[in-house]
């Protein structure tokens, strides 16, 4: 691996994040679909050697970075970095071994009452730090870090690991119960946010320390899918009232550690705009345009340290790669000009994870046409 090669790519992502001249946009890989990667490779061995194929498409691609890691038909489950590094320790809420303790003495989930009874069984925040060991999560941080050394010269960032307060809980409880337990006891929601937001405040600290200490890259990615088409799934005054302050508490240290945040922002945010930037949230990746999102109104809307955010994308995976190549480059070509006329602040990107029947020519084209710009 040239390790010069890696530099010139890290350096390139971090001048677009910060609107300084870049030689190119930097380009963002999420996967590709299985027949552009064996396509490009001019391999047919993907399905025995996943990792390896899909390494050597992104670089043929020549992409500056892998967020997250997540392959075509999932084998990263069973190969990516969940399933090599103990992310459960160190890096993981507590609260889900909580939640399944609850389970199994009280049963399934029926009611937003079952909701409200187990927030409010959750730890005071005041207790968090009985919870968290500072040490392992910068371990644990490093381990990530080392884990993608197989990718370099392409910068590797982990997703969704660093420490914010969880909301997507509806994914435990169901829609119904938890929306509900949100309108109906904010009190005992609130309960559990705070000391999400603490823990997370708490394991921020250790990731700030590992990213100061070992030079790693001053960049993270995580979010919540809080909104749908139309909005936030629940009252934005409620979101307020009872979550943003421990979101807002939970990213601190890394903020004010001068690390950038990546906001994974399914839906229309812009709504909550406003709560997310005065959390210090600097970059937003994940623009559903075709369901409503207007990605250039956020493009204009100043952050809280008075800089544009930058963007992560946005060459859209349900529209744009299943029109045609021409469509697809001057799509590519759209994000560019958008660039040019903020004076950066741009990773290309597609918009979320190529869906597998996406025709290969349009993939091969946002590759091809993403490098030479």
């Amino acid at each position: 691996m040239n390790i010069k090669h890696y530099y010139e790519k890290r350096e390139r992502l971090l001048n677009a994040i910060e609107f300084k001249p870049t030689d190119r946009l930097p380009v963002q890989g999420w996967n590709g679909t299985i027949a552009a990667i064996e396509s490009v490779t001019g391999r047919n061995d993907y399905a025995t050697h996943a990792k390896e194929v899909f390494t050597q498409a992104m670089n043929l691609w020549d992409v500056d970075l892998i967020m997250q890691f997540v392959l075509p038909d999932r084998q990263d489950r069973y190969c990516g970095p969940g399933a090599e590094i103990k992310t459960g320790d160190g890096l993981k809420s507590v609260v889900h071994g909580l939640l399944g303790d609850w389970s199994k003495e009280h049963g399934a989930w029926t009611s937003p009452e079952d909701v409200r009874d187990f927030c409010e069984s959750v730890p005071a925040a005041a207790k968090a730090g009985q919870f968290v060991n500072p040490d392992v999560t910068c371990q644990r941080w490093l381990e990530l870090d080392a884990w993608g050394e197989f990718l370099k010269p392409i910068v590797w960032l982990p997703g969704h690991l660093c420490g914010t307060a969880g909301w997507m809980w509806y994914g435990v409880w169901g829609y119904e119960n938890y929306l509900m337990a949100n309108a109906l006891y904010p009190e005992a929601m609130e309960h559990l946010f705070a000391f999400l937001g603490e823990e997370g405040r708490l394991r921020n600290i250790a990731i700030a320390r590992a990213i100061r200490e070992h030079n790693l890259i001053p960049l993270v990615y995580s979010g919540e899918d809080i909104c749908g088409n139309d909005g936030p799934m629940v009252s934005p005054q409620l979101l307020r009232d009872i979550y943003f302050p421990h979101l807002k508490r939970a990213v601190e240290p890394l903020i004010d550690a001068g690390v950038h945040w990546l906001w994974h922002s399914d839906g229309n945010i812009l709504p909550i705009l406003p709560e997310l930037l005065d959390c210090g949230i600097d970059g937003f990746q994940g623009f559903e345009e075709d369901k409503g999102m207007d990605m250039m109104k956020l493009a204009e809307t100043r952050c809280k340290n008075d800089k544009l955010p930058f963007l992560c994308g946005s060459i859209n995976v349900t529209t744009t790669f299943y029109t045609t190549p021409e469509i697809t480059r001057a799509d590519v070509q759209r994000m560019v000009n958008l660039a040019r006329t903020r004076g950066g602040g741009v990773i290309l990107s597609s918009s979320s994870t190529i869906m597998e029947n996406a025709p290969v020519e349009n993939v091969l084209a946002f590759y091809e046409a993403a490098v030479k710009q």
